[in-house]
């Protein structure tokens, strides 16, 4: 069905609405006003920039111009985002280093050297001074730029996509629709399309094109991907049905668009870059792109809403956790299974609590197996006569080295028995009675020169999900453990923390 916009003027445009004024000639409001010039320009505000959904805007041309029409650049093995910005859009090492916080920053990117090979990045117009300074395209659109003389000399720019395949912005507002849904259930009207009728104008918007959802009010947000809705008919909307917002974002950028949403919803409150952390040790940090309290008691009854608008998921084990502590997740964009970044350590926990035991349990994390009770002969009987034994009370081999573990009891005539074990090339540990899991761990590791030491390590991180996980213990590296390493502690485990690190392939070994 034709779309067009009918005035008692000489003109007919297809705008992808249907509008139609009756009345007196002249609009009063200078709002309403037609300049020629946008007359002339509409068929252009409503044409798509390209396949990525951004929208074309038109500057004069003596204000800017763009010489490059933007495309996508594929990375390959042995790129970074410096390299790219210089070797392939002919930047400066300066003019590429003052553009990379904002590009991380816009695209939520972590580290610029971690790119994936095959990931997309997506090149929109980037602009140049008459001066030699460099714009962001942004800027241009929103009338900051200034000129530093009578003409500009365009350049390139780039903004940074996720390294998933791109999803189309139907799919991508169908997604947004039915997580939307799930937060602010949708009234029967509002699935209508948005009409007013007046005694002078009525005016349609083809739901097709112009997509709505609910507002907490009860009002409607009206999707504008393409920003193709004339001023005069926005102004029109906005001042008729004051229950109506128009959102202009595209939902290619993923994150501005969902801010620019969450905004136009009418929530109690929206907080963006929402962390939280549960525990102390293990601590476990989730972060969400944003909260959101529908109302004034959403706190209270534990009806928080947190939106993620990356497209790397949280682990299903975090989702279910959030649940069971008041929160709902909600990921629109998320395709992608988590990844951790993680080495092949094992996970040993040490569960005993009474010294000999937790001595063995120890021991059997370093796969070493020991002998109790066992007599050692420093001297034998041919030596000079004197035939001298003593009793260890754990003796094991390791690496073609002899050990020896006691617990001293306090008798200086052991002690002295210890040392002359040691003159005979055996590593002795000396375990006080006040020592605790740490304290031991160390004497032995130490005596067994593994490399590792106590402290709250990062097990798990996920920057581009937004989790991480901390645990004190010590993370050991040796050739002669399995795979090279494990994490050794004496840390309880919650069940959020074993699934998530049985999720992320970790194996755990309980002692």
């Amino acid at each position: 069905m034709p779309h067009f916009l009918k005035i008692r003027l000489p003109l007919v445009v297809c705008i992808g609405m249907l509008i139609h004024v009756t009345g007196a000639y002249a609009i009063i409001d200078p709002r309403f006003d037609l300049d020629p010039q946008t007359l002339s320009g509409l068929k252009g505000v409503a044409k798509p920039h390209h396949a990525g959904g951004k929208r074309s805007i038109h500057t004069h041309a003596k204000q800017t111009s763009t010489f490059a029409k933007g495309g996508f650049y594929t990375v390959k093995a042995g790129d970074n985002l410096f390299k790219i910005l210089m070797r392939d859009y002919g930047l400066s090492n300066d003019d590429a280093e003052s553009f990379i916080e904002e590009i991380k920053r816009e695209n939520n990117i972590y580290d610029i050297k971690r790119l994936k090979i095959g990931q997309k990045i997506s090149v929109p117009p980037l602009h140049r001074r008459s001066d030699g300074s460099l714009i962001l395209s942004h800027d241009v659109r929103s009338g900051n730029i200034q000129k530093s003389g009578s003409n500009t000399v365009p350049a390139q720019s780039f903004k940074l996509e996720s390294s998933i395949p791109e999803l189309s912005e139907q799919e991508a507002v169908a997604r947004v629709h039915d997580v939307w849904n799930k937060i602010i259930p949708a009234q029967k009207e509002l699935q209508k399309p948005l009409a007013l009728q007046t005694q002078t104008f009525s005016l349609t918007l083809d739901p097709e094109r112009y997509p709505t959802f609910a507002r907490m009010d009860g009002g409607r947000i009206v999707l504008d991907q393409n920003g193709s809705i004339p001023p005069l008919v926005k102004s029109l909307i906005e001042d008729k049905d004051t229950s109506v917002r128009i959102v202009t974002e595209a939902p290619s950028g993923t994150k501005r668009f969902m801010a620019s949403m969450l905004g136009a919803a009418g929530f109690y409150s929206v907080e963006e870059n929402f962390s939280m952390e549960f525990g102390v040790d293990p601590k476990l940090t989730v972060q969400a792109d944003f909260k959101v309290e529908k109302t004034a008691d959403s706190l209270i009854k534990q009806e928080i809403a947190l939106v993620n608008s990356g497209r790397t998921s949280l682990p299903s084990s975090i989702g279910v956790f959030l649940q069971k502590e008041g929160f709902s997740l909600y990921e629109p964009f998320a395709t992608l299974k988590p990844f951790a970044q993680r080495d092949s350590r094992a996970i040993h926990y040490i569960s005993a609590k009474k010294q000999p035991e937790m001595i063995d349990s120890i021991l059997s994390a370093f796969s070493v197996s020991s002998v109790l009770g066992r007599r050692i002969d420093v001297f034998a009987a041919d030596n000079n006569g004197i035939c001298l034994s003593v009793k260890a009370e754990r003796y094991f081999e390791r690496g073609g080295q002899r050990y020896v573990v006691t617990i001293f009891d306090g008798d200086p005539i052991n002690y002295t028995l210890f040392r002359i074990l040691e003159t005979k090339g055996y590593h002795v540990v000396i375990i006080e009675p006040q020592d605790n899991f740490r304290k031991m761990s160390e004497k032995i590791i130490s005596r067994m020169k593994i490399k590792g030491v106590f402290a709250q390590q990062t097990l798990l991180q996920d920057k581009a999900a937004g989790y991480s996980l901390q645990m004190s213990g010590f993370k050991l590296d040796d050739p002669l453990l399995p795979g090279g390493g494990m994490f050794l502690t004496d840390r309880p485990m919650d069940r959020i923390v074993k699934d998530l690190f049985i999720e992320n392939g970790f194996t755990i070994d309980s002692q």
